[in-house]
């Protein structure tokens, strides 16, 4: 007899046998709690419906996030990308089970109305969430431009000392942009914890290049725990003049209690977050001694610096208790000519839950990725003005919606408290 599918309304929890499985559905509505020995995984979205319809594929999801699943998850439960229930959409859904993950098909639709887009999560034992290991920074070594992107170990080890444990138990792979390697099409040489991440342009089919690349490793939880850490970013100089002097004695003597006598190590990037690699200048100087040095003159094309901060490593007992954390604060929209989430404003209407004087910011979208992955040209990200990301200056016409909070002194928060 030949297999036929299961398609359902999901519109209340259910539990059906179907060819001798049990197929527990369950709805987003409806509030299921973990037990005591039983914990969710994070929410995944790795397809949209603007093909054949939604397939969130518990395959797939294996692949694509390796070690977020459990083997054998106890159950399964969707929402749209909104967060609305799966019952109030009416969509009908072929198959939500902990075997085949949800399969939403625009086909099995009333009046062609196409699937919604969602995202699901698993119940799996408790030991599986429990951390034994912990991820690195994403890290990106190489470009395209040349035989292809070689975010190879070894370099990577070598490049940044301390960053990354000898022997990683996983990988993960993205573009520099947050998509993942699967929606660009490349052919991968190698994608491994031996190796690293090789992508060949040479493999590649038309002629076409490597996307450039990103990889993190993740290692045993004791590499992770840290010995060190970071300061907020500083940026005491502009390069309208000889060049852009970011020097570590100059910040110290104006930032007093802020950087530690001996950094361990030191960032630098723009002030709108871009790398240093990224903006083709020649730099003199980035160390721990001397600071951050990019001269004018030393610049190709007579062209001059970009406008760079730094940040600099401490041993962790320099930081502990000097600093606190605000809340995330959202108070604007894209929907306008941007996202303007200005400090003044933030501090007017949020009394007692913002320091006057903040030491630095951070930035995220609404939906926690990093300001820098978004790929928007951001106008202004610091802790004078707040954040200012302007419609017109994107090229899809609209920002990403953002969010931001605030490193504030410690008396802050205790006066807070």
């Amino acid at each position: 007899m030949e297999k036929s599918y299961l398609a359902v309304r999901m519109t209340h929890p259910m539990m059906i046998k179907w060819l001798g499985l049990t197929l527990v559905l369950l709805h987003a509505g409806g509030h299921v709690q973990a037990t005591s020995d039983q914990c969710w995984t994070s929410w995944f979205d790795r397809d949209d419906p603007s093909g054949t319809g939604d397939y969130e594929i518990l395959y797939e999801l294996y692949k694509e996030y390796p070690g977020k699943i459990c083997e054998h998850p106890k159950g399964i439960e969707a929402r749209t990308i909104l967060g609305e229930s799966v019952g109030s959409t009416a969509n009908v859904i072929q198959v939500s089970d902990t075997h085949t993950g949800l399969i939403c098909r625009n086909a099995d639709q009333p009046d062609n109305w196409p699937c919604q887009d969602y995202k699901v999560r698993f119940l799996c034992p408790l030991e599986f969430c429990k951390p034994a290991e912990c991820w690195t920074p994403w890290i990106n070594r190489d470009s395209p431009g040349g035989s292809g992107d070689y975010e190879t170990l070894p370099s990577l080890l070598k490049e940044y000392p301390d960053k990354i444990c000898e022997y990683p138990t996983g990988i993960e792979a993205r573009t520099v942009s947050g998509a993942s390697v699967e929606s660009t099409g490349n052919a991968i040489h190698a994608s491994d914890t031996r190796t690293g991440f090789i992508c060949r342009n040479v493999d590649q089919p038309y002629n076409g290049l490597c996307a450039d690349y990103e990889v993190r490793f993740s290692c045993p939880l004791d590499f992770c725990r840290p010995a060190e850490c970071w300061t907020p970013w500083m940026n005491r100089d502009s390069p309208g003049g000889f060049g852009d002097y970011e020097t570590l004695s100059d910040l110290q003597k104006e930032n007093p209690g802020k950087i530690c006598k001996h950094p361990i190590g030191i960032e630098a990037r723009t002030v709108s977050g871009a790398s240093v690699e990224s903006t083709g200048n020649v730099i003199q100087v980035s160390d721990t001694r001397t600071g951050f040095i990019c001269r004018n003159v030393d610049q190709p094309y007579h062209g001059l610096c970009a406008d760079h901060e730094v940040r600099f490593s401490c041993p962790l007992e320099f930081c502990e208790h000097k600093v606190c954390t605000t809340s995330w604060f959202n108070q604007d929209k894209p929907s306008g000519t941007g996202d303007y989430e200005i400090l003044d404003k933030i501090y007017a209407e949020n009394p007692g839950e913002m320091c006057r004087l903040p030491l630095a910011i951070e930035a995220q979208t609404v939906d926690g990725k990093p300001s820098t992955s978004t790929g928007d040209t951001i106008a202004v990200v610091d802790n004078k003005t707040g954040l200012i990301c302007r419609n017109s200056d994107q090229m899809n016409g609209r920002c990403s919606d953002y969010k931001v909070r605030f490193l504030c002194p410690v008396d802050f928060c205790r006066t807070k408290d």
